[in-house]
C-alpha cells in the first residue's frame, strides 16, 4: 500500500470505488460520498481522486472530455461506447504483451505499461436505433 494519509474522505471514495467497475465520474463519486459525508465539497473528491489515482490506489480513465475512476489496477484494456460512454474493462495478455513488445522500438522511454481503447457502439445502444 502506499504510504498516505488514510482521511476519512479517502477512506469513503476508497469504499466506494472498492468493486465498482462502472467507473463512475467525478460526480458519481461525489453524489454517493455526500451521503456519508454530508459535508464534502465537489473540489475535495476531485482532488481526494486526482490524489490517490498518482499515488497508484485507483485508476484515471479519460472519456471525451470526462474523469472516470475505476479500483482495477491489474493490467487491462478498455471498450468504450461512442454513444453512451460506457467503460467495459477488457483482459488481453496477448494484447498486453504484444504492445508492450512493440514499445520497446520506444528509445526516448521505458515502457513499463500499456492500456488501449477500443470505441465503438455497445449491443444496448445499437438496440435502441
Amino acid at each position: 500500500m502506499a504510504e498516505i494519509k488514510y482521511t476519512n474522505q479517502r477512506i469513503e471514495i476508497l469504499n466506494y470505488l472498492e468493486g465498482n467497475y462502472t467507473h463512475p465520474s467525478v460526480e458519481q463519486v461525489y453524489g454517493a460520498v455526500r451521503k456519508k459525508l454530508t459535508r464534502i465539497s465537489k473540489a475535495t473528491v476531485y482532488q481526494n481522486l486526482k490524489f490517490l489515482s498518482e499515488k497508484g490506489l485507483i485508476r484515471e480513465v479519460n472519456v471525451k472530455g470526462v474523469s472516470r475512476f475505476e479500483p482495477m489496477l491489474e493490467p487491462h484494456h478498455h471498450a468504450i461506447c461512442r454513444n453512451c460512454s460506457r467503460i467495459i474493462d477488457f483482459r488481453s495478455e496477448d494484447l498486453t504483451e504484444c504492445s508492450l513488445n512493440s514499445a520497446k522500438k520506444i528509445k526516448e522511454i521505458k515502457v513499463d505499461s500499456v492500456n488501449i481503447n477500443f470505441y465503438g457502439i455497445c449491443a444496448k445502444c445499437r438496440a435502441v436505433k
